[in-house]
């Protein structure tokens, strides 16, 4: 049973969520997760990262789980699909340590792809197109660019290989002067009085500085942490949970507790969440 958030927790939450929400950046879940839920937002990030600027989004589903009985479960920050049945999955990378990140594209894709396959399509004709898009604050590759795009040929030769997978990986430490790096650099900041990107700017604008976006912010904080519990298994908990509390930590640059309270967890059990991270180390 989901426990129910006392008016002080509440309070506090609201105070804490005004401290900070100027000082967030799309690095952040939070503000992150609220954004992409705009589809005009979501609309403007992909024409830019793509280079199509009439590119239209029908679709677009946020922290969207796909479940796997025999396998690791994905959790994708955004999936949008376009008006011509393109999908588009965007997945924004906190920190760059300890993973495979190759490894972790490829499972993505593999997983996306056969969620969206027509099982009883024999000539493979109903393979989704898919174009993702990996997110990170640093250049993981260290070769000073902004974007690698993953680059098929036949052999050696000059011909494109196209199976209807593109992979993408960008960073916000590279600045190139592109209109991508341009992109990153707001991803970084996320100034509510920069309005250099168009319907992100405003969205951005609207939830850092209005009463309603304020509202928003809270009511996303509520349901990052009612999702985790009802959605729990043996532990209580679920892996959506937990990754915001570590993601709010290194984003936010807080302890434990503070980023708890973020999420409008009750401060009575900080420390069950606590002993569940400490199992992880």
């Amino acid at each position: 049973m989901t426990k129910k958030l006392s008016k002080s927790s509440l309070l506090l939450t609201l105070e804490e969520l005004q401290k900070h929400i100027l000082g967030m950046n799309l690095f952040n879940d939070l503000l992150a997760r609220a954004v992409l839920e705009d589809k005009e937002a979501c609309e403007h990030i992909l024409r830019v990262l793509t280079g199509i600027k009439t590119l239209v989004i029908k679709k677009n589903k946020t922290q969207y789980v796909i479940s796997k009985l025999s396998s690791h479960n994905i959790i994708m920050d955004v999936l949008a699909e376009d008006a011509n049945n393109k999908l588009y999955e965007i997945e924004i990378q906190k920190a760059d340590g300890g993973i495979a990140h190759e490894k972790r594209m490829l499972y993505y894709a593999s997983t996306i792809i056969n969620e969206y396959f027509f099982k009883g399509d024999q000539t493979y004709a109903s393979v989704p197109e898919l174009h993702i898009f990996y997110i990170s604050q640093t250049d993981i590759w260290k070769l000073g660019k902004t974007c690698y795009p993953i680059l098929k040929f036949l052999g050696d030769t000059n011909t494109p290989y196209n199976d209807g997978l593109h992979m993408c990986y960008i960073n916000a430490e590279v600045d190139d002067n592109s209109s991508i790096a341009q992109l990153m650099q707001y991803f970084a900041t996320a100034d509510a009085g920069d309005f250099s990107q168009g319907k992100l700017s405003q969205c951005i604008n609207n939830l850092k500085t209005t009463k309603e976006g304020l509202a928003t912010m809270d009511n996303f904080s509520k349901q990052i942490y009612e999702a985790g519990i009802n959605d729990g298994r043996a532990e209580g908990i679920s892996e959506a949970t937990i990754r915001f509390i570590k993601n709010t930590m290194l984003s936010d640059s807080c302890s434990v507790d503070q980023a708890m309270v973020k999420l409008h967890i009750p401060p009575e059990e900080h420390q069950y969440f606590k002993d569940l991270l400490a199992k992880e180390q």
